[in-house]
C-alpha cells in the first residue's frame, strides 16, 4: 500500500569502488583548496588506513592539516569539543571522517560546532539548521552503521548515563566513499556486530510506521545482501566481495531508516549503550528477535515478505485454491474455499516467528566465528540487571519508540531486557555450505609505482606499442583506422604518441611526437595503464570515476576497441619477451 505521503530525498554522492581511498584526491576537486580536519581513531591510524587516505590526498587541492585521533568506541562530549577546537585552531573548511559510527558522528556534531559557534547542548534537537555547514567528506571502514548517509548522530553524556541524540539533514555528508578495502582489518567480532546492525536497520525500516516504498525496496535488498555475505565476510576476512556486499548493503539500510526510521530495538539498543556501554550493533543483535515477536500482531505479513527474501518458499495455498477453483463459477464451492483463508494467515504467522529465529541462529552462527555474545550478561552486563530500571526509563523516553509499529510499553520494555539478558544459546558450528560468498573475491594487491622513471615507462609501453604495430594482427587494424593518438601519463609524467595515418604505424616519445595532428588525447596514470593493457580496466567506469579523461574526436576512438583483445593477449606476451615476467599480472 502507497502511503498517503512521503518523500525522498538523497544528497549525499556515493562512490563505491575498491582502493578508491587511496586516490582520493581525484574525488575531491570539486571542493576546491581547503584546509581538512580529518577525524579518525587510533585503532584506524595503527591500521594503516589513514596512511592510504593521506597517499590519496597528495597532489590534490586538500591540505589534511589537522589530524584528529582520539575518538573512543562510544564519542563523548568532550571528544567533540576537542575535535572542534582543532578545527577551529587550523582554520578547517572541510571535514573528512575515517572510522565507524563513532567517528561519523563526531564529525557531524563537531561540523555544528566549527559552523556555528556555541556549545553543544545549543544545538540539541532536531532540524534547527538551516542551510548547510562545512563540505564533509566520509569514509566508513566497518559496514553497519550507515552513518554516511543519516542525519542522526548519537553522543555519549557519561556523566547522565545517556546518549544526547541530534537530527539534522545539515550533518548529511556531501560524499561517500564506499571503499571495501578500508574494512579489510576489520575483526571478526566487530564485522559481525556491525553487519547485525544493518541488518537491524533494514528490518526495523521495513516494518516502520513511515516506511514508503523507495525505502522498502531498500530494506529488502539489504537484507538479502548480508543474509548472503555476513558469515562469509566474518569468517573470512579478506574476501573482498563479501566486504563489498556488506558495505553497500550498510549504506542502503542506512538510506532506508533515514527516511523510515526504526523502532523498538534501537529505543533499548540506545538505553543499554548509554546506561551499560554495550556496543550498538552487539545491543541490536540480541534484541531484535524480540522485537519481531513484540511486532507481530500488526507486522506479521510484512516479517513473512522478510523471509521469502532469505530464501523461504513463500507458498499459500488457499490463494492459489481460489484460484483454481475460480474457472468453475460455482458459488458454492468459491464459499468453501474462502472459509480455509486461516491456512494462509496460520502460514503467514509462522514464516514471521521464523525469522526470529532465523535471527537467533545467525547470532549462535557469529557467535562460533567470531565470538560474538548471544545475551545481555556476556556482552557485559556484569551487576546483574541492578540498572535495569534505568534502562527501561531511559528507553522509553528514546525517539526511536515513535516509529514502532506496535505501542511500547515499559512491561514489555522490562521483560524483554530480562528475557535477553537470561537467554542461553550455545554456539552453532559454520560449514562451508554456509558460506554464500565465493572464496575467488579473496583480494590481491596491486602492483604500485610499475614504472621507476620517464625513460622506463617510455621504454616499455612505448615498446609495447611499436611492437602492436609490427604484429600483423594489430598493425592493420591500426593502419584502417588512421587514428592518431596520444598518451598522456602521469606518476613517472611522459606522453607516447601513436601516429597510424600512413603506411605505418609509428611511435613518438615525448616532444618528439609534438608535430602530429592529434584526433584525441587520453590522460591517465602510467599503473593504470600497465592494468588497462592487461585487460583488467573497465574503460567506462575509469571514464566515469576521471581516472582517465578523453579530449577530442572520441567517436574515432571508437575505432581501436577492435584491437583491444588481442593487444590484451599481446602485453603479457610481450613483457615476457623482455625478461619483465614480474609485472605480469596473473
Amino acid at each position: 500500500m502507497i502511503p498517503e505521503y512521503f518523500a525522498f530525498n538523497l544528497p549525499t554522492k556515493i562512490v563505491y569502488n575498491h582502493g578508491l581511498a587511496s586516490r582520493l584526491g581525484s574525488e575531491l576537486k570539486d571542493f576546491g583548496k581547503r584546509n581538512a580536519l580529518i577525524i579518525t581513531d587510533k585503532v584506524i591510524r595503527k591500521a594503516g588506513l589513514l596512511n592510504k587516505v593521506l597517499e590519496g590526498l597528495q597532489g590534490s587541492l586538500i591540505n589534511p592539516i589537522a589530524i584528529f585521533d582520539d575518538v573512543p568506541p562510544n564519542s563523548e562530549l568532550k571528544t567533540v569539543m576537542e575535535a572542534t577546537e582543532l578545527g577551529k585552531a587550523n582554520n578547517c573548511t572541510l571535514i573528512i571522517a575515517l572510522g565507524g559510527g563513532s567517528v561519523m558522528d563526531t564529525a557531524k556534531v563537531a561540523n555544528i560546532l566549527l559552523f556555528k559557534g556555541g556549545k553543544i547542548e545549543d544545538h540539541m534537537g532536531a532540524q534547527l539548521i538551516k542551510g548547510r555547514l562545512h563540505p564533509m567528506v566520509f569514509i566508513p571502514t566497518t559496514a553497519g552503521t550507515g552513518s554516511e548517509v543519516t542525519s542522526f548522530a548519537m553522543i555519549s553524556d557519561s556523566k547522565n548515563d545517556v546518549k544526547l541524540p541530534f537530527t539534522e539533514d545539515a550533518v548529511l555528508p556531501d560524499l561517500a566513499i564506499l571503499d571495501p578495502e578500508m574494512t579489510l582489518t576489520m575483526p571478526p567480532k566487530i564485522t559481525a556486530a556491525t553487519g547485525m546492525d544493518a541488518l537491524t536497520h533494514a528490518i526495523e525500516a521495513y516494518v516502520s510506521s513511515e516506511t514508503n516504498p523507495v525505502s522498502e525496496a531498500l530494506s529488502l535488498h539489504a537484507i538479502e545482501l548480508i543474509n548472503q555475505n555476513i558469515l562469509q565476510a566474518t569468517a573470512n576476512p579478506d574476501d573482498v566481495n563479501a566486504r563489498g556486499a556488506m558495505l553497500v548493503a550498510s549504506f542502503m539500510a542506512g538510506v532506508s531508516f533515514n527516511h523510515a526510521g526504526v523502532g523498538i530495538v534501537h529505543g533499548i539498543s540506545h538505553a543499554l549503550g548509554g546506561v551499560y556501554h554495550i556496543p550498538h550493533g552487539l545491543a541490536n543483535s540480541i534484541i531484535l528477535p524480540f522485537s519481531i515477536e513484540h511486532n507481530m500482531e500488526t507486522s506479521a505479513a510484512r516479517y513473512a515478505r522478510i523471509t521469502e527474501h532469505l530464501g523461504f518458499v513463500n507458498i499459500k495455498p488457499t490463494e492459489e485454491l481460489i484460484k483454481a477453483v475460480g474457472v468453475f463459477n460455482n458459488d458454492l464451492l468459491n464459499n468453501a474455499v474462502l472459509q480455509m483463508t486461516m491456512i494462509d494467515e496460520w502460514l503467514v504467522e509462522h514464516k514471521a516467528r521464523t525469522l526470529a529465529e532465523k535471527i537467533r541462529l545467525l547470532n549462535r552462527q557469529l557467535s562460533f566465528l567470531s565470538g560474538h555474545a548471544t545475551n545481555l550478561k556476556q556482552a557485559g552486563i556484569s551487576d546483574g540487571l541492578a540498572k535495569l530500571e534505568q534502562v527501561v526509563e531511559t528507553a522509553m523516553t528514546d525517539g526511536a519508540m515513535l516509529y514502532n509499529p506496535v505501542e511500547v510499553t515499559r512491561e514489555k520494555v522490562r521483560r524483554i531486557i530480562q528475557m535477553a539478558y537470561n537467554q542461553d544459546f550455545p554456539s552453532i558450528k559454520v560449514s562451508s555450505a554456509d558460506l554464500r560468498a565465493a572464496r575467488s573475491g579473496v583480494i590481491v594487491p596491486k602492483l604500485k609505482n610499475i614504472f621507476s622513471d620517464t625513460e622506463t615507462m617510455y621504454d616499455i609501453l612505448g615498446g609495447f606499442y611499436n611492437r602492436m604495430g609490427e604484429d600483423a594482427g594489430l598493425s592493420g587494424a591500426l593502419l584502417s583506422s588512421g587514428l592518431k593518438v596520444r598518451f598522456v601519463y602521469t606518476n613517472p609524467d611522459g606522453y607516447l604518441t601513436i601516429d597510424s595515418s600512413g603506411t605505418q604505424v609509428k611511435v613518438y616519445r615525448g616532444k618528439d611526437g609534438d608535430h602530429v595532428n592529434l584526433d584525441v588525447e587520453m590522460t591517465l596514470s602510467a599503473d593504470l595503464a600497465h592494468y588497462f593493457w592487461h585487460g583488467l580496466v573497465n574503460a567506462v567506469q575509469a571514464l566515469t570515476r576521471r581516472e582517465i579523461t578523453t579530449k577530442g574526436n572520441l567517436p574515432k576512438a571508437m575505432a581501436l576497441l577492435p584491437i583491444l583483445t588481442p593487444a590484451y593477449d599481446l602485453y603479457p606476451k610481450f613483457l615476457m619477451e623482455r625478461g619483465l615476467g614480474k609485472l605480469v599480472v596473473r
